[in-house]
């Protein structure tokens, strides 16, 4: 019995094993939709001279979504091109005004290159070379007719767990990043370049996806 017992045991095993590998596959394609959530609230008191103490408050909150679509090109190795929306909000008041809201929007457009290192058959990391341009306006009570140009890389890291049905969930966070931004305001046009090699929590995306 246990002669017939383990070479079904070691063939299950290496079906599986099989299966798993083959999500890392030359020519296997995927989608995914990676979302990420950020926000802080601070708060201060200003002295105004004989009127005593006036209370201020600041809130902002990032929202983004972005839609991801490759292929494996080699074993391991993945390639695709990704579409993205982030909005930030804002909202400040001061005293007993009503406050202000505003929000920044930016649509972005991007290529990557993924490298996959499977640990098992369900879980494995990857690291990833990305590129993007995005173009952002504002919106709400607090105008200037600002827009801003972007043009970027960044190198993330990530592990994949593959679901059933070829379905996978991916976190992923920013390692590097590198940002050429030109502004454009009512008063004023400027450029800057951000570098930015520490990773929080902030920069954290979850996303859900399926191979075909």
């Amino acid at each position: 019995m246990k002669n017939k017992i383990l070479p079904l045991v070691f063939m299950l095993i290496g079906m599986a094993t099989h299966l798993s590998q083959a999500q890392y596959d030359q020519g296997t394609k995927f989608w995914q939709v990676d979302g990420r959530f950020s926000g802080s609230i601070s708060s201060s008191s200003v002295s105004t001279g004989m009127s005593g103490m006036l209370d201020q408050k600041f809130g902002a909150h990032s929202v983004g979504l972005s839609f991801k679509r490759g292929v494996f090109t080699g074993q391991n190795t993945a390639k695709g091109w990704l579409l993205g929306y982030n909005v930030q909000s804002f909202h400040s008041t001061s005293g007993n005004s009503a406050g202000l809201d505003w929000y920044n929007h930016t649509i972005e457009a991007g290529y990557f290159v993924d490298k996959f290192k499977p640990l098992s058959k369900s879980v494995a990391i990857y690291a990833e070379m990305l590129g993007k341009a995005g173009y952002g306006f504002q919106s709400g009570d607090y105008l200037e007719s600002t827009k801003t140009y972007n043009v970027g890389a960044s190198v993330n890291f990530g592990v994949r767990y593959q679901l059933k049905n070829k379905w996978f969930l991916n976190a992923e966070t920013s390692l590097v990043n590198l940002n050429f931004q030109h502004v454009n305001d009512n008063t004023s046009n400027y450029s800057n370049l951000k570098f930015n090699s520490i990773m929080n929590v902030s920069t954290l995306g979850i996303a859900i996806g399926k191979s075909f």
